[in-house]
């Protein structure tokens, strides 16, 4: 492991005077912190955060600077009726702000960090986007298991130095946590019915709520690799990632708009082996449901589905609602959604299995795209869209999802 050499780095930059600032922005270099570096000239009122974010999608997160800190709020999406979360990200070398007020039960972070664990799939990609992954010294086992059979996490975990396991996020190994000596702990705030960030908090770990799945929309769901860069001080490389997904997404369902509004269309899975025992359908309000709204198709799973993760259908009641579907996007990877129709003959009762018509997740990279479609939206509403209407993507394959050949 690299910890010691991570380490000595570390107090190496404490110790040197301020340097220019890497990242892009109006003001005067010199008078502004080392992207790697810490302040050594404080001055009360200045301003050490130039480049600052602007949240344009997010319903769940915002951000406030105020000259040597700044303050993010997340909804505390494992307890509707609690107040938001909230982090105070502090410039290294300016003083911690007081916690006082509204600011009393915050989780105060020095940054840009550089010590972080992160059981968060969606935020190790955002991590990755940034090119932090040498701040990554503890995951997930789950994360490490997938870098057992993944390129994309294999090169996470070597260039994260070889991250130690830290249990997982049902059953997180606090000792290893405590003794890694985190700034941060990325996690995934799954929504209510989940306990997972709440029980890392109270166990007095350094919780950070990554709801980015729980979005209402798919931008919104991308713009969270700005609230992931602010922990790192890269709000303007965060935003420049952002706006090249949205400009992406827009020309995708501008593409789209209006030549598929007569196709009625599910989003599900039926694999047993990942939870789903018969047909599990997402309705109007996950972020997926709100993918097929923009493109102006029918959901056959909306009606009575208003959960932000969809619900589990018994056959009767799938059968009943999705009968008259054409096409199916099918959250499994292709080859365990090909086991589960020939396992269960009931589901050639639906046209899209019977026909063929359905785009299933791709087998050979799918742990790495389950990471980061809900970041690269662009790269999944055009899978989608090339599985909806071919003919206007001529010669192209999908990259996460494709047609089940």
């Amino acid at each position: 492991m690299k910890r010691p050499f991570r380490r000595v780095c570390a107090l190496l930059a404490l110790s040197l005077p301020l340097a220019g600032c890497q990242a892009s922005g109006e003001g005067n270099q010199d008078e502004r912190p080392a992207a790697e570096g810490c302040v050594t000239d404080y001055e009360e009122g200045r301003d050490y955060f130039p480049d600052k974010a602007t949240v344009e999608e997010s319903d769940l997160w915002d951000i406030t600077y105020h000259g040597s800190y700044k303050t993010i709020t997340v909804n505390d999406s494992e307890n509707a009726d609690a107040d938001p979360l909230t982090y105070v990200l502090y410039q290294c070398g300016t003083p911690e702000p007081q916690a006082a007020g509204n600011l009393a039960d915050a989780l105060f972070v020095q940054v840009p960090v550089s010590n972080v664990s992160v059981t968060s799939f969606n935020a190790l990609a955002m991590v990755d986007r940034l090119g932090a992954n040498g701040s990554v010294t503890g995951l997930s086992g789950e994360l490490l298991g997938w870098a057992e059979d993944d390129a994309w996490y294999a090169r996470v975990a070597e260039e994260a130095g070889g991250p130690m396991p830290i249990g997982e996020y049902t059953d997180l190994d606090r000792e290893a946590v405590l003794g890694l000596g985190n700034e941060v702990l990325l996690m995934s705030g799954f929504g209510p019915g989940f306990d997972d960030v709440s029980n890392a908090r109270a166990a007095g770990l350094p919780a950070v709520s990554v709801s980015n799945r729980l979005e209402s929309h798919a931008l919104a769901s991308a713009e969270w690799i700005k609230m992931i860069g602010a922990f790192y001080n890269q709000e303007a490389p965060a935003t420049a990632e952002f706006d090249r997904i949205r400009t992406g997404y827009d020309e995708v369902v501008s593409t789209v708009s209006g030549q598929v509004d007569d196709r009625r269309v599910g989003y599900l899975c039926v694999a047993p082996v990942r939870g789903c025992e018969f047909v599990w359908g997402h309705g109007e309000q996950t972020l997926n449901g709100r993918l097929l709204d923009a493109f102006g198709v029918t959901n056959v799973f909306a009606e009575r589905n208003d959960g932000a993760n969809g619900r589990a259908y018994d056959y009767e009641e799938a059968v009943g609602t999705a009968a008259d579907a054409d096409f199916f996007i099918v959250y499994d990877p292709v080859g365990l959604a090909r086991e589960a129709l020939e396992a269960d003959p009931r589901l050639d009762g639906f046209r899209p299995f019977a026909e063929g018509a359905f785009i299933a997740g791709v087998d050979e990279n799918f742990d790495e795209c389950r990471a980061k479609t809900y970041l690269d939206v662009d790269v999944l509403v055009r899978d989608y869209a090339i599985g909806l209407a071919p003919g206007l993507f001529p010669g192209e394959e999908g990259t996460c999802f494709r047609r089940a050949a």
